[in-house]
């Protein structure tokens, strides 16, 4: 008996696990170097170092705040450590910073703020070269801070957006010295454009769907959004134009769930979460299906992030269903151009046994037969 000839690869490998959270994850998002992640879910907010794949000290997470809903790292260029603003359901806004205990990284709060009528915080923006953060929740607020070298947060301007639950924030195409802020809504479907030094409303965009969740790029021109019943549409910034889907189907027809998506590699790949335990990468100039990562066929793996950890593009994904017991964090490292040639070059060495095998065999038919006839 011969194994089958046909061979399915992974340019990824399971680098490992980060195990600390109970119950569903809700959010997940690392460094821009790749050296910390943040996690986030109903247990509240966790902290881990990537080069030693262990969870950082932190503070608790009062009950009151409710679960963690969104996450955005903030570090100047000239600053070492770094801050993390993360937000809950009941609609707190809070601060950690990295500080030093007996020489190892921990994390320590600085502030907690409520926000006006309160309600789940669904998504954070920050803007580097001005300083500025960006926050939304569920009750249709849209805030704006300048965030201080102590991380305290100025006011700039506040608006309530009036029958909109926004699903997300983003810093968007520079007008005049700033970027505008686009505001994603859930469920009509229309992102909502407002100049970033005032909030001033310019226009809206209808996408005709569901907004599940965005991930944009605005060098590469690039906007991506999760279109619960389709899967990721690709846009492009300029003309607001949809160049491409992404089909990733929802197996439980019941209710379309929401799925995170990514962008690698400098916007080469996306990354979509799933409904049924896989998690998708795409080429997206092609749109082929380029790697399936599997976590679990019966799972919610709609939380997803990516990053480049120490040179190697990272894939983490967690089950948001909400569990009643103990939620790992997987972490997949794409492979290195020698370990998949080492793995081709075995695939092959293992092609040719195979065929010789077939040969001896057919040798061996070959002789008996004659054998016989003789």
């Amino acid at each position: 008996m011969f194994f089958s000839l046909r061979r399915k690869t992974s340019n990824y490998f399971l680098h490992g696990k980060l195990s600390g959270h109970s119950g569903g994850i809700e959010r997940l998002r690392a460094t821009e170097d790749g050296r910390l992640l943040a996690s986030g879910g109903s247990d509240g907010t966790k902290v881990w170092d990537l080069g030693a794949m262990r969870q950082l000290g932190s503070p608790g997470s009062p009950a009151l705040r409710g679960g963690t809903t969104a996450l955005v790292w903030i570090k100047r260029d000239d600053e070492v450590s770094e801050a993390l603003f993360y937000g809950t359901e009941n609609g707190y806004l809070v601060c950690w910073r990295e500080a030093q205990q007996n020489g190892i990284a921990i994390f320590v709060e600085l502030s907690s703020v409520h926000l006006a009528n309160p309600a789940e915080i669904t998504g954070l923006a920050f803007d580097a070269p001005t300083n500025r953060l960006a926050v939304c929740h569920r009750g249709g607020l849209l805030q704006v801070y300048v965030v201080a070298n102590d991380m305290s947060l100025q006011n700039s301007f506040s608006i309530m957006l009036e029958e909109i639950a926004p699903r997300a924030v983003a810093f968007g195409p520079i007008w005049g010295n700033q970027r505008d802020l686009l505001v994603f809504s859930l469920y009509d479907g229309h992102i909502y454009t407002f100049r970033g030094n005032n909030g001033t409303a310019v226009g809206d965009w209808d996408i005709g769907g569901m907004i599940g969740d965005i991930a944009i790029d605005n060098r590469k021109n690039v906007l991506c959004i999760d279109e619960p019943s389709l899967g990721t549409n690709v846009y492009r910034l300029d003309d607001q134009a949809c160049v491409k889907t992404l089909p990733v189907s929802a197996k439980k027809k019941e209710q379309k769930k929401t799925r995170q998506v990514g962008l690698l590699e400098e916007c080469k790949f996306i990354v979509s979460g799933s409904d049924h335990g896989v998690v998708y990468v795409f080429n997206r100039r092609s749109g082929a299906t380029v790697d399936e990562l599997r976590v679990h066929p019966s799972e919610y793996v709609q939380t997803i992030a990516t990053a480049e950890c120490a040179g190697f593009s990272t894939i983490f994904a967690a089950k948001s269903r909400d569990l009643a017991g103990p939620n790992e964090i997987f972490v997949w490292r794409k492979k290195s151009k020698h370990g998949r040639s080492v793995a081709n070059m075995v695939f092959g060495m293992f092609i040719s046994l195979q065929l010789f095998l077939v040969a001896a065999a057919v040798v061996v038919v070959y002789r008996n037969f004659f054998t016989i006839r003789m």
